[in-house]
C-alpha cells in the first residue's frame, strides 16, 4: 500500500459539515429523509453559470473547491469520482421532456447535463484541469472504485495529487419512489451528500490522515470467509486488530466485531446522514476528522479520545461489502 494522505476534505452533508467541523446540535432525519445543508454557492461559482447547473453539480463543485482550498491549492493529476445516482434532476428533466415532445425537439443540452460523469466534468472545467478523468457507478461501492482507482495511480508512480469524490443527491420524485419501495422509513432513512477528498502522496502538516486501505468484497460464502477479507485488508495496512480504535458502520454493525475487535468503538455513522450509496464518503471526512483531534467531531461520534486507527465498514444486502482504513498520519 502507498503512502496516501488527505490533505484537504470538503463535506456537503446533513449535518452542518462544510462551514464547521459538524454542528453543535446534530440534524435529525424529517419524514424518513436527510437533507443536505448546501453553503452560498456564489462565492465560489459565478452567478451566471448557477442558474444552468443542477443542484449534485452545485454540491459536487463547493465540496471540491473547499478540499482544494485547504489543502493549499495544489496541481491536481487526477479528478476520479463516485456516484450511483449521478444527477437525478437532470435526468428527471430530459425524460419529461421526451414525454412532453413526443420524442421530437430534443436538444442534447438536457442528456449532456443528465450523464452520471458530467459533475467531474465540470469540476474539471473550472479549474482548467484536462488530466485524467473518471466516474465511477458501481452502486453502493461507487465511492470505493474511485479509491482504488486513485491507489493505481499513485502506484504507477507519476501521480502526486488526486481529488477523489463521492456525491449522490436526492429528488422529490426520487423520495417518492423510495417510499413506494420501502426503502425509506423512520428507522431507516434515506441521505444524500457530496463529499470532496484531495488525496496526496505528500504528508504536509495540515495533512488529516492517512488513507490506509480500501477493499471491496462480493458475496461473501460465510462470516468466516468475511472475516479473513477484513484480516487481509488490515494486514495489508501494516496495523493488527487490537490497534483499532474506531468501526464507523450502517445500520447493521458488522458481524466480525465482537470476535476480531472486541475493544474497538462502533458507531453508526449513517444516523448522521442517512442511507445512500456514496455514503462512506462521509465516513471518510468525519473520520478524517476525528483522527486529527476534532474535537466537535470526537463529540458527535461519542469518542473521548482521537483514535489512532478507523475501519469504515459497510454493505448492501449481504452483496456488496467495503472497507476502508484510515490511520493517523
Amino acid at each position: 500500500m502507498e503512502k496516501i494522505y488527505i490533505n484537504g476534505i470538503g463535506n456537503i452533508s446533513p449535518q452542518n459539515t462544510f462551514d464547521e467541523s459538524i454542528g453543535e446540535k446534530l440534524v435529525k432525519s424529517v419524514d424518513s429523509f436527510f437533507v443536505c445543508q448546501e453553503p452560498q454557492y456564489k462565492q465560489f461559482i459565478q452567478r451566471k453559470l448557477l442558474r444552468r447547473m443542477s443542484r449534485a453539480v452545485r454540491m459536487g463543485l463547493a465540496a471540491a473547491h473547499k478540499s482544494l482550498k485547504e489543502a493549499k491549492d495544489p496541481a491536481i493529476d487526477a479528478i476520479v469520482t463516485g456516484t450511483a445516482w449521478g444527477c437525478v434532476k437532470d435526468t428527471e428533466k430530459f425524460l419529461e421532456t421526451i414525454i412532453e415532445n413526443n420524442e421530437q425537439y430534443l436538444t442534447p443540452t438536457a442528456f449532456v447535463q443528465s450523464t452520471h460523469n458530467t459533475v467531474a466534468g465540470q469540476i474539471a472545467l473550472m479549474h482548467h484541469n484536462n488530466c485524467y478523468n473518471m466516474s465511477y457507478v458501481q452502486g453502493s461501492v461507487s465511492f470505493e472504485s474511485a479509491l482504488i482507482d486513485a491507489i493505481l495511480l499513485f502506484k504507477d508512480g507519476n501521480t502526486q495529487n488526486v481529488l477523489a469524490a463521492g456525491i449522490d443527491e436526492q429528488t422529490d420524485q426520487l423520495k417518492i419512489l423510495l417510499k413506494r419501495l420501502t426503502c425509506a422509513r423512520e428507522s431507516y432513512p434515506m441521505g444524500e451528500g457530496a463529499a470532496c477528498f484531495v488525496l496526496s502522496n505528500r504528508k504536509e502538516e495540515f495533512s488529516y490522515a492517512k488513507l490506509a486501505g480500501v477493499k471491496m468484497i462480493y458475496r461473501p460464502k460465510n462470516i468466516r470467509a468475511l472475516e479473513n477479507h477484513v484480516k487481509s485488508a488490515i494486514d495489508n495496512a501494516n496495523i493488527t486488530p487490537d490497534q483499532v480504535n474506531l468501526i464507523l458502520t450502517g445500520y447493521a454493525p458488522p458481524p466480525f466485531a465482537k470476535s476480531m475487535f472486541p475493544d474497538a468503538q462502533l458507531f453508526n455513522y449513517k444516523q448522521l446522514c442517512g442511507e445512500y450509496p456514496t455514503s462512506t464518503a462521509f465516513a471518510m471526512a468525519i473520520g478524517a476528522k476525528a483522527i486529527q483531534n476534532d474535537e466537535k467531531t470526537k463529540k458527535a461520534l461519542g469518542l473521548k479520545h482521537s483514535p489512532n486507527n478507523i475501519i469504515i465498514y459497510n454493505q448492501a444486502e449481504n452483496i456488496h461489502h467495503s472497507i476502508i482504513i484510515l490511520s493517523k498520519a
